[in-house]
């Protein structure tokens, strides 16, 4: 585990699975509910986490409907029956489908239960007082979302240190991909990026250094 802070959000980052995810549980100093974004496994060690922090709410929020997101939604939903899971209306029918999710084609199908909250760009997620907005960035999935905080952005699988995410899945699209992501998080003030694989980024350091994107949107 990795811990983040920025001013009274905390980002504790857990690599699971075979396709090493990055896992996040993310809350307020103090508040009594939190964000598990893509849990990608059935993993004790971020249950007995949860466990130990005590919260009273849990939402689960998947970036996008990949299998290598959401292999752990059905083992969290039994071990927090009160959780409730959270994924864009766009790629909502992957959990439920091995097929849309690519799991079929890896050998070992996975599904999982209808989602309890269907997000929309511009939906708020929040813990405590700590407000996060949503924002669509189809490309990699057709639903695929960011979660902006003011000090902090879970890209999933859209933007990576030195990256961006893969189009040639289906529903994929390059060129929206990264019509989007300069769209929705190069116009953001720099903040720290924690995506879906590999290590966190800034938004400045990828404006600079990415190759995907030249050299016209370094500041």
């Amino acid at each position: 585990m990795v811990t983040f802070t920025s001013d009274n959000l905390v980002c504790e980052r857990f690599i699971l699975g075979p396709l090493e995810v990055n896992t996040y549980i993310v809350y307020e100093k103090g508040a009594r509910e939190c964000l598990l974004i893509d849990p990608a496994e059935e993993s004790q060690t971020v249950a007995k986490r949860l466990k130990e922090l005590d919260f009273s709410e849990i939402t689960i929020f998947l970036t996008h409907g990949h299998a290598d997101h959401i292999c752990g939604v059905e083992f969290f939903r039994r071990e927090f029956p009160f959780c409730k899971v959270a994924i864009a209306a766009e790629d909502a029918a992957m959990l439920t489908d091995a097929a849309l999710n690519l799991s079929v084609y890896l050998g070992e199908p996975v599904s999982a239960s209808p989602a309890d909250i269907i997000l929309r760009s511009g939906n708020h997620l929040k813990t405590g007082s700590t407000d996060g907005i949503l924002a669509s960035i189809p490309g990699h999935t057709p639903g695929g979302m960011i979660l902006i905080f003011p000090g902090m952005i879970f890209s999933g699988d859209t933007l990576f240190a030195g990256s961006v995410g893969r189009s040639d899945f289906p529903g994929g699209n390059g060129k929206e991909l990264i019509s989007s992501i300069k769209k929705h998080i190069f116009s953001l003030s720099d903040r720290q990026v924690f995506p879906g694989h590999g290590p966190e980024t800034t938004i400045r350091a990828e404006m600079s250094d990415n190759p995907f994107f030249g050299t016209f949107f370094n500041i």
